[in-house]
């Protein structure tokens, strides 16, 4: 005698099948997720990471103690902690300084998200994208603190924090010290910098 499925145990079967579906699919949602959020991090920490070797291979170029004129100082932030200015040294064939190159650092005004950069006179780049804000501290006096707008010669630090955010926030602190040991600038050691209020 043949016996056939009853309609009840083919429910139960579809219902099992059904279970195990659905439950497949939400790992499945899950798991991209989870990957998505750690492609997430991993772009926001390469940003920061970008940021402050950028910053950190130009800024050891300086000194702390050169004397530029009145006007020029070799390191200067903004009072608002967002803006760095400081010289990086052009050498002669003989290895002297012939002259210096302004470089800054800032937050885009037109898109708060991108650090821009700017040597000399050349046009502004923008070195890092997904940028939640930036602070730059120089080292006070004896290095009693690092909040300075200008860096003491006996201290010569800077302090720069950089906060990235995509799907969350990423904070990459770190402390360069300016190292340039060739403090001598001749007397007609020229400036390459934009022009008063360019940039």
């Amino acid at each position: 005698m043949k016996k056939g499925v009853t309609l009840m145990e083919m429910l139960v079967v579809v219902l099992i099948f059904t279970f195990l579906f659905g439950a497949t699919l939400t790992i499945l949602a899950l798991s991209d997720r989870s990957w998505q959020t750690g492609q997430g991090k991993l772009i926001e920490q390469q940003e920061a990471r970008k940021t402050m070797d950028n910053i950190g291979r130009l800024l050891r170029q300086t000194a702390p103690d050169w004397v530029i004129d009145s006007t020029h100082y070799p390191v200067a932030i903004s009072e608002q902690n967002t803006r760095i200015d400081f010289y990086q040294p052009i050498f002669d064939a003989n290895g002297a300084i012939a002259s210096l190159r302004k470089i800054t650092f800032k937050i885009n005004p037109s898109d708060s998200t991108q650090l821009l950069k700017k040597e000399g006179t050349a046009n502004p780049v923008v070195v890092a994208t997904q940028i939640e804000s930036i602070d730059f501290g120089g080292g006070c006096a004896e290095c009693s603190a690092f909040n300075c707008t200008s860096v003491a010669e006996d201290c010569p630090l800077v302090t720069v924090e950089v906060k990235t955010r995509k799907d969350n926030v990423f904070t990459l602190s770190s402390q360069i010290n300016l190292r340039n040991g060739n403090t001598n600038l001749g007397a007609g050691t020229g400036i390459e910098e934009p022009g008063e209020g360019e940039f």
